[in-house]
C-alpha cells in the first residue's frame, strides 16, 4: 500500500469520525413522528419496516413491536414514506410536525402479490420511488427470488427485462457478448461496494446466496457518472438483507435430478447418478443497537457434462450497529470457495456432454473474500456523510491443467460521499472515490492499476411534479504507475409526472471501462488456440441516450417502455484468428446497440373452485438492433430479440408458476461461425405449498428438453426435475 494511498484512508475515515463527533451537537431540530406500522389485513406488527421523511436525510426501522420512531424533526410539512418486503408501498402526504411537537402514526400496509412501485437507491444514490428515476431500471425483489428458488444469483436475474447470459457473463440490453470471463460492460455491486475480480473483471455469481437479497436493481444504460469504471452498459446492485428485530431462522434445500438428454446417444454415463443438492442455513436478530446475521451455504453438483461437477461452499456474516442520532455502522464479510471441473468444448456433435481425453485434467478451483465496512452518519435533518472501505481478494488455480499459476488478485477501494439537501428543491451528493486492482500470474506478469475519482450530482425539484438531475465524475486511472488516462463522464436526466399514475423520463449519459489486467497481458496455450497479449488496448466509452415513461393503467397494472441509443468508442471485442489460431482482445472503433424495451406486470384477484386467490402476470420484449459502424456487421453473441413471460396463480397457502424465456438466433459468432444456430425457448413450471414455517417447491426446469448453445460447442443443462424444501421462523 502507498503513502498516497495510506493518507487517503487515514483523512476520510479521520473526517468521518470529527463528523460523528459533530453530529450530536449538529442537531437542530426539535420536533419528532413515531408510529406502528401494521398488516392492513390481519393487523399485526410489522417488524423491520423502512420509513422515512422525502427530502430529508431522516428515517427508522420498526422494532419488533412494529413501532418507530423519527427523532429531531424541523416544524413543517413532509411525504412519510413506508415499506416492507412483501407489500405495497405507502406516502401518507402533508405530515404536519408542529416546532417542539410530536407527531403520532399508525400506518398501514397491505400485502402485495407483485411489487409494483419498489423503492430503489441504484440510480442516484438516493433513496426514492422507481417512479421517480430519470433512468430505465429493473427490480428483482425478495418476493420474485422467493418464488423461483434460483440455485445462484445469475438465476435470480433470469427474467428481468432485458437481461441475457452467455456463459457466466451478464448482457444488459446487448452491452456484453462472450469475451471468455475477461471483463464485464456491466458493472456488480454488493451494496453499492464494487465486487468484480480485480485481475479479470469477472463476477461471481456464487458469492452471495439468493435468500440473502433483499432486493437486485439492475440500471440499464451507462452509469459511469456515480458509479464509475465498468458501468459502461450498465449496473447491477444486490442488496443483502438486514438483521429482523424479532429473530428469524432459514433453512432451504433444494434437490435436482437431470432428465436424460433429448438423444439417448448423447448419454456419456450412468444418468442415473447426475444430480445436484443446494443447501442454505441463516440467522438473522437485532440485539438492542446491533444486529447480526450469518448465512452459510453449499453445493454439490455432479454436472450434466463431463468436468461439469462442481463443490460450493459460501457463507456471509453482516454486522449492522445503530448509533445514536441515526447513524449507523454496517460490516459485511462474504466468502466463497469452488472446486469445479472446467468445460471449453464439446468432444463433437455426437459426443455434445463429452469433452476430449486431454482436456480431462482442466480444473478450477477459485477462493474469493469481499468485505466492506460502511459508516453513515446523518449530521442533520439536511446533511449526512458517509465513508466505506472495501476489499475483494480472488484466487485461483489449476485452470487448463496449470497447478500454481496464479497469484491472489487484490482489488482494495475506498470513498467518502456527503449527501446534503440545502433546500426543497435540491439534492446534492459528492463524493471521493479511490479503487486499486491488482494481480499476478505467470500468464500476465504482475500489474497494479489505481482509479482517483471526485464525482458530484444535483437533483433539481424544478416543480413538484418535474426534476432535473445533473452528475459528472473525473476518473484519472494510472497503469503500473506509468500509464495515465483521464476519464470524464457526465450525465443529464429529467423525470417528469403529469399525472399522479404516469411519469416520463429522458436521460443522456457517459460511461467507460479500463481494460481489465487479463484483456491486456494476458499470454496463454489453450486448445489449439494462442491468446496474445495487447498492452496498448485502449479503455472504451459508451454515450446513452433514453426517452421512456412509466404508467399506472390501475392500482394494480403498471406497463413501462422506453427507447434506447448506446454509441461505443474503442469496444473491447476478442478477436480470433483462425488461421494463425490466435485469439487477442481489441478494440472496435465505433458500435451501435439501439432499440425498444417494453415490459408490463398486473395482479388480478379471482375465485378458484371457491377459493380465493390472485393471478400475477409479467412480460417483458427487448429489441435491438446492433452493428459495427465499419463494416456494419452484427456484434457477436448478441441476440436481437428477448422476450421474457411469467403467469403465477397465487393462493393463501400455494403456488402454481409457468416461465418462458426466448432470445432469438445470434447472427455472429466468432469459433466456429458456420455451425447451426437456434434461438432460446426455455420454458419452467413449479408448484409450491406453504404453510406457516414450512414449504414444499416442485420444479421442472427447461419442461420440453429443448436444446440449445448461447456459445458454440456449449450445450445448456437438459431438462431438470426439482424438490425444494424451507423452513423459516416467522
Amino acid at each position: 500500500m502507498t503513502w498516497r494511498w495510506r493518507v487517503f484512508l487515514t483523512c476520510a475515515l479521520g473526517a468521518t469520525a470529527w463528523l460523528g463527533a459533530f453530529a450530536g451537537q449538529a442537531q437542530g431540530a426539535d420536533g419528532q413522528i413515531s408510529g406502528r406500522v401494521l398488516d392492513a389485513r390481519t393487523g399485526q406488527a410489522l417488524p423491520g419496516a423502512n420509513v422515512w421523511l422525502e427530502e430529508t436525510q431522516l428515517g427508522a426501522a420498526a422494532d419488533a413491536q412494529g413501532r418507530f420512531r423519527i427523532r429531531h424533526v424541523p416544524a413543517g410539512r413532509y411525504a412519510l414514506h413506508a415499506s416492507m418486503i412483501g407489500y405495497r408501498s405507502a406516502v401518507l402526504r402533508d405530515v404536519q410536525v408542529p416546532a417542539g411537537g410530536r407527531v403520532e402514526l399508525v400506518i398501514r400496509l397491505r400485502p402485495a402479490v407483485v411489487q409494483l412501485e419498489p423503492v430503489v437507491v441504484s440510480a442516484t444514490k438516493m433513496r426514492q420511488s422507481v417512479m421517480q428515476s430519470p433512468v430505465s431500471l429493473s427490480v428483482v425483489t425478495a418476493e420474485d427470488i422467493r418464488r423461483r428458488n434460483p440455485l445462484d444469483l445469475k438465476q435470480a436475474l433470469e427474467m428481468a427485462p432485458g437481461v441475457h447470459f452467455v456463459g457466466n457473463q451478464i448482457n444488459v440490453r446487448g452491452s456484453t457478448g462472450f469475451t471468455f470471463g475477461a471483463g464485464n460492460k456491466v458493472l456488480l455491486l454488493l451494496d453499492g461496494v464494487p465486487v468484480y475480480a480485480s485481475d479479470t473483471g469477472e463476477f461471481n455469481w456464487d458469492l452471495v446466496a439468493p435468500e440473502d437479497v433483499k432486493q437486485i436493481e439492475v440500471v440499464k444504460g451507462a452509469g459511469s457518472a456515480l458509479w464509475g469504471a465498468a458501468a459502461l452498459g450498465g449496473v447491477v446492485n444486490i442488496i443483502t438483507r438486514d438483521p429482523t428485530p424479532q429473530g428469524r431462522f432459514r433453512y432451504t434445500v433444494t434437490l435436482g435430478k437431470y432428465d436424460h438428454p433429448a438423444f439417448r446417444q448423447w448419454e456419456w454415463t450412468d444418468w442415473g447418478r447426475l444430480h445436484y443438492t443446494r443447501e442454505t442455513l441463516s440467522y438473522g436478530k437485532r440485539y438492542e443497537a446491533l444486529g447480526v446475521r450469518l448465512s452459510l451455504n453449499r453445493t454439490m453438483d455432479t454436472g450434466y457434462r463431463q468436468l461439469g461437477d462442481a463443490k460450493k461452499l459460501g457463507g456471509t456474516l453482516k454486522l449492522d450497529y445503530h448509533l445514536p442520532g441515526g447513524g449507523r455502522w454496517t460490516n459485511y464479510v462474504s466468502g466463497s470457495w469452488i472446486s469445479q471441473g472446467f468445460f471449453i468444448q464439446w468432444k463433437g456433435q455426437n459426443h455434445p456432454y463429452e469433452v476430449d481425453p486431454t482436456q480431462l485434467s482442466n480444473r478450477a478451483h477459485i477462493n474469493q473474500l469481499s468485505a466492506y465496512s460502511r459508516l453513515t452518519l446523518p449530521l442533520t435533518p439536511s446533511l449526512a456523510v458517509q465513508a466505506r472501505v472495501s476489499l475483494v481478494r480472488t484466487l485461483m488455480g489449476n485452470q487448463f491443467g496449470q497447478p500454481g499459476a496464479f497469484n491472489p488478485a487484490y482489488g482494495s477501494g475506498a470513498e467518502v460521499q456527503v449527501d446534503w439537501i440545502p433546500g426543497r428543491k435540491h439534492s446534492v451528493t459528492v463524493g471521493l472515490q479511490l479503487q486499486r486492482d491488482g494481480g499476478s500470474t505467470r500468464y500476465f506478469g504482475d500489474h497494479v492499476g489505481i482509479y482517483l475519482a471526485p464525482y458530484v450530482q444535483d437533483e433539481w425539484r424544478v416543480r413538484p411534479n418535474f426534476r432535473l438531475t445533473a452528475g459528472l465524475r473525473y476518473d484519472r486511472y494510472v497503469l503500473d504507475g506509468t500509464r495515465r488516462e483521464d476519464l470524464l463522464s457526465p450525465r443529464l436526466g429529467l423525470n417528469w409526472q403529469p399525472a399522479r399514475r404516469t411519469a416520463f423520463r429522458a436521460s443522456v449519459g457517459s460511461g467507460f471501462r479500463a481494460a481489465t489486467i487479463v484483456e491486456r497481458f494476458l499470454e496463454l496455450e489453450v486448445m489449439n488456440f494462442t491468446v496474445k497479449a495487447n498492452p496498448a488496448l485502449r479503455s472504451e466509452r459508451s454515450w446513452a441516450y433514453e426517452v421512456g415513461m412509466r404508467h399506472y393503467v390501475t392500482a394494480n397494472w403498471v406497463v413501462d417502455a422506453s427507447l434506447f441509443r448506446t454509441d461505443y468508442n474503442q469496444l473491447i471485442e476478442a478477436h480470433l484468428d483462425l488461421i494463425r489460431g490466435n485469439i487477442q482482445f481489441r478494440n472496435i472503433p465505433r458500435a451501435r446497440i439501439q432499440g425498444l424495451e417494453a415490459s408490463s406486470e398486473l395482479s388480478v384477484p379471482v375465485r378458484l373452485f371457491g377459493i380465493s386467490a390472485s393471478v400475477a402476470l409479467r412480460g417483458s420484449l427487448t429489441w435491438m438492433h446492433h452493428e459495427e459502424l465499419e463494416f456494419h456487421d452484427p456484434l457477436p453473441y448478441r441476440p436481437k430479440l428477448l422476450a421474457r413471460g411469467q403467469v403465477g396463480v397465487l393462493g393463501r397457502a400455494w403456488e402454481v408458476l409457468v416461465e418462458h424465456r426466448y432470445a432469438s438466433k445470434i447472427d455472429q459468432v466468432k469459433i466456429y461461425p458456420i455451425n447451426q444456430r437456434v434461438p432460446m425457448r426455455f420454458w419452467d413450471a413449479s408448484l409450491r405449498l406453504h404453510w406457516r414455517k414450512v414449504g414444499v417447491q416442485l420444479a421442472c426446469r427447461n419442461m420440453f428438453n429443448y436444446n440449445y448453445a448461447p456459445m458454440e460447442s456449449n450445450l445448456m443443462p437438459p431438462r431438470r426435475w426439482e424438490a425444494g424444501f424451507f423452513f423459516r421462523t416467522p
